[in-house]
């Protein structure tokens, strides 16, 4: 497939525009908000790549102010960035444009689209209003209610302050006279106030969007009714392309910037981000996202967290692992990597293509990430910090394995719930805990050895519940056995996830800390 990454506009939009030779019409696919643009990613990269099968450029894209792009603070943001991702498929030669906007991104897209575009929207809420109330409920039974931070509310991946709350409360749908579309879920039904326009339902949207990112799946014939619908408006005929101009080098501000890069065998997507004047002993620090998730929703903290350690004075990289974000191709029924061998063949090749010493380099990941980071002892960094560690297996799982599991209890028969019923009242509590632990083998001790044995510093910084799994699998006891080189900082009111704000503050304040204690570089401050 033809994609072409880069930056666009000002604030910059991060896009990725899939752009054949000669294109029948442009799509522009909106980015759901929040959690649901983490659980969605890889299936709106399939949607493209379906699109340029039949001939249709498209642009995905974060918009300013999210994710990779550029800060932007407007209100407006989500629908001034589509607009201008339309206005970048015009700039390339199509004439003929289509939205598409799946759940809350379905509001952005009737938003952005004249009535003369297309218009698909998928499993779209009533209203801004309906979306805002139903998250604000969500994220107060998920975050708590210290969810509200100096004025900026905490959804569940997504922080607003009172504007853009304000602003995508009061987007609404209105009766079109354009082409429009709606797929919606077996028997429910389209948004009242876009009018009369086609509804056909679709299977898979609960699958993809009901649970965690671990569990979902791509709905591979919602999105080939997507693809089909987009195919029967556009014309025949193909136009002729040309490439828009791209921001190659994205400046964030007078001192940092960034540029993509593609790492290792496997040409892994990655975002380098480093500030001028930089020392040529500069860190080198490697951020690892939680599960395959790329950095949308909550997973955006790395973001924040690499621009402001790139003006603390180091090097970092921010990648996507197989499976993950951009990187290698999509399938439908693709099988995640988590806690499997082939990140950690990753990982290595990373650090072999960034040829950095080992006394330079540091590894942060969050919950798989945090696993991953704590594999590394063959590649002996100065430093790893695990972010919501939870799992200590030594032995790497086998490719969609740990997904499978995790979906047998999330999603199981009626024989497997008659099965745990009877389990949960014969088996003792304390003998279940000890069943469910039996995949992490070896413990703290076993995870945390091979890294101070290379003479690794190594900092957990935990939740409660993920602070007490440590505690279980005998982490007291590494404390003390390594003392000085281990380390656990405990968030009391914290949380796995990284939703609630008080959690995401600790995470950067803490890494920026533990790199700047850990590498000696002159100029590099020291957070308290």
């Amino acid at each position: 497939m033809s994609t072409h990454h880069g930056w666009s506009g000002h604030p910059a939009l991060r896009v990725a525009l899939q752009l054949p030779p000669a294109a029948r019409a442009g799509v522009v696919i909106c980015p759901p908000l929040g959690q649901q643009g983490v659980i969605a990613y890889r299936t709106l990269r399939l949607l493209a790549d379906g699109l340029e099968a039949r001939g249709v450029a498209s642009v995905r894209y974060d918009p300013s102010g999210r994710g990779d792009a550029a800060p932007d603070d407007g209100p407006d943001a989500q629908v001034r960035s589509a607009r201008h991702a339309a206005a970048l498929l015009r700039s390339s030669g199509v004439d003929r444009i289509v939205f598409v906007g799946l759940a809350s991104a379905a509001l952005v897209a009737a938003a952005a689209a004249d009535d003369a575009d297309g218009l698909v929207v998928w499993d779209a809420p009533a209203s801004g209003r309906a979306w805002l109330r139903g998250q604000r409920a969500l994220a107060t039974m998920t975050i708590g209610p210290d969810r509200v931070v100096d004025g900026v509310e905490s959804l569940v991946g997504i922080d607003l302050d009172p504007d853009e709350a304000a602003a995508l409360g009061a987007l609404a749908f209105t009766p079109r006279s354009g082409p429009t579309v709606a797929l919606v879920r077996p028997g429910a039904t389209a948004p009242r106030a876009l009018g009369a326009v086609t509804r056909i339902e679709v299977d898979g949207s609960a699958e993809l969007l009901d649970g965690t990112s671990i569990i979902a799946r791509i709905p591979s014939t919602a999105v080939d009714t997507v693809v089909d619908q987009v195919d029967a408006w556009v014309p025949p005929a193909t136009v002729p392309t040309v490439l828009p101009p791209l921001t190659e080098v994205l400046d964030v501000d007078a001192r940092v910037s960034e540029r993509i890069v593609q790492l290792g065998p496997d040409a892994l997507f990655a975002i380098e981000t480093v500030a001028s004047g930089q020392s040529q002993d500069a860190p080198v620090v490697v951020l690892h996202s939680g599960a395959a998730e790329h950095r949308v929703g909550a997973s955006d903290y790395q973001v924040a967290l690499a621009r402001a350690l790139a003006r603390d004075g180091a090097r970092v990289v921010r990648l996507d692992r197989r499976g993950t974000g951009e990187s290698t191709a999509v399938r439908a029924d693709e099988r995640s990597y988590l806690f499997a061998q082939e990140w950690v063949d990753d990982q290595s090749a990373v650090v072999a293509a960034l040829a950095v010493p080992a006394e330079r380099l540091a590894l942060v990941g969050m919950c798989a990430g945090a696993w991953l980071a704590g594999r590394a002892s063959e590649e002996s960094p100065r430093l790893v910090v695990e972010i919501s560690p939870n799992d200590y297996r030594r032995q790497a799982a086998a490719p969609g394995a740990y997904a499978d599991g995790a979906r047998s209890v999330a999603q199981p028969s009626p024989a497997r719930l008659r099965i745990r019923g009877w389990y949960n009242t014969v088996v003792p509590k304390a003998l279940r805990d000890r069943v469910a632990r039996r995949d992490r083998a070896g413990g703290v001790a076993g995870h945390v050895r091979p890294l101070v044995e290379h003479g690794t510093e190594v900092v957990l910084i935990t939740a409660p519940g993920d602070a007490e799994l440590f505690d279980q699998l005998g982490g007291q006891r590494a404390e003390r056995r390594w003392a000085g080189q281990l380390r656990v900082v405990r968030v009391p009111e914290g949380d796995h996830s990284l939703f609630s704000p008080v959690m995401r503050g600790a995470v950067v304040a803490e890494v920026r800390a533990q790199v700047a204690a850990v590498f000696p570089v002159q100029g590099f401050p020291v957070h308290a």
